[in-house]
């Protein structure tokens, strides 16, 4: 790798702006298109807000790292944390008529990170430590 960046946050959406902010610096280091950019924010800002609510249920006693490499073609995010398994790669998109049908508010988050982010990894260990990776290619 290239360059890294990395930071370390509690685990409370109060952090969400400091998350954004800092994809968003190292991101117009290396990309000029803020379509781009915006929705590399957009991913990682969801996956961290899925960690938050979903993984740690809001206590803010937890961290999430995040960090952020770039190889030769490529923008990385790495978001690390420790919890119970959640492979977004096996959550299917819902049905969007469906969806707006039944007025549903909320479960866009993981078919946003799919749509905007060329690939997105997942690694789960015996000791809960996940790291989902997602890449931009630049």
């Amino acid at each position: 790798m290239e360059n890294t960046a990395k930071i370390s946050i509690n685990s409370s959406t109060k952090n969400l702006m400091e998350v954004r902010n800092f994809i968003e610096v190292n991101a117009k280091k290396y990309l000029s298109d803020s379509n781009i950019i915006n929705q590399i924010i957009l991913s990682v800002d969801e996956a961290c807000t899925n960690i938050i609510k979903h993984t740690y249920k809001f206590d803010e006693n937890h961290t999430i790292e995040i960090e952020n490499l770039i190889s030769k073609n490529q923008f990385i995010v790495k978001i690390s944390y420790n919890g119970d398994e959640f492979d977004p790669n096996k959550r299917s998109i819902p049905d969007m008529k469906e969806y707006f049908a039944k007025y549903k508010v909320g479960g866009l988050g993981i078919p946003l990170m799919k749509k905007f982010m060329d690939k997105i990894d997942y690694l789960h260990t015996i000791n809960n430590f996940n790291e989902l990776t997602m890449v931009k290619y630049i």
